[in-house]
């Protein structure tokens, strides 16, 4: 790692800990620079401004849960099952964190709100998928399944759901809310032990 690339490092490690701790509205980027000790000419000089900043912190941020994820995904020591209840209690664990610096986001920031759904959607179609294609080779999912719409049922839910404004009109944490939407759309794609086989898809133009 660059002398720059640390500094870097640390710039955002430190920014990170301040939006989780004050609000992404109420830090300055003078606060910043005294919490690192740092000028704030050198400050500038790695961040132009706090909204680059701040996109900065959210893609290490993404970047982070990312290879968690891809960690638990690989921990062969696990069976799906309980890989899934990690995945979705690391997912709806870094959300509950960063409560308070989403609802600033999606109030006072929407250029970094759209990034972070923007990241989001990314994460889910490129994690999440991957659980699928684990559980079906596993044999916990159903073969039969279209794992592209079940993709995209879960985005949707993400989107319409796992949000400040939604969490409080429900009156209702991440932490409660992702793992049981997440068991309501897997419950219908989940192998039935002893059960027969699913049907499969008929092709088009046969009659039953």
């Amino acid at each position: 790692m660059t002398e720059v690339d640390d500094a870097r490092a640390r710039i955002l490690e430190k920014a990170e800990q301040c939006f989780l701790a004050h609000g992404y509205s109420r830090v300055t980027m003078d606060d910043i620079a005294t919490e690192l000790r740092m000028s704030k000419k050198t400050l500038y000089r790695h961040f132009s401004s706090k909204e680059e900043l701040g996109e900065a912190a959210i893609v290490a941020l993404f970047t982070r849960i990312g290879e968690e994820l891809r960690a638990i995904l690989e921990d062969e020591r696990r069976d799906f099952g309980e890989r899934l209840e990690a995945f979705a209690r690391t997912v709806a664990g870094h959300y509950g964190r960063g409560a308070a610096v989403l609802r600033d986001l999606q109030r006072d920031a929407p250029a970094l709100w759209q990034k972070l759904l923007e990241l989001r959607r990314q994460s889910v179609q490129e994690r999440f998928g991957a659980f699928v294609a684990a559980g079906v080779k596993a044999g916990a999912l159903r073969s039969d399944m279209e794992p592209r719409l079940v993709i995209l049922m879960v985005l949707t839910l993400v989107d319409q759901l796992i949000r400040p404004d939604v969490l409080a009109e429900l009156e209702m944490t991440a932490e409660q809310l992702f793992p049981r939407m997440l068991g309501v759309v897997l419950d219908g794609i989940r192998t039935k032990p002893g059960g027969p086989p699913p049907p499969a898809n008929k092709p088009r133009g046969t009659r039953a």
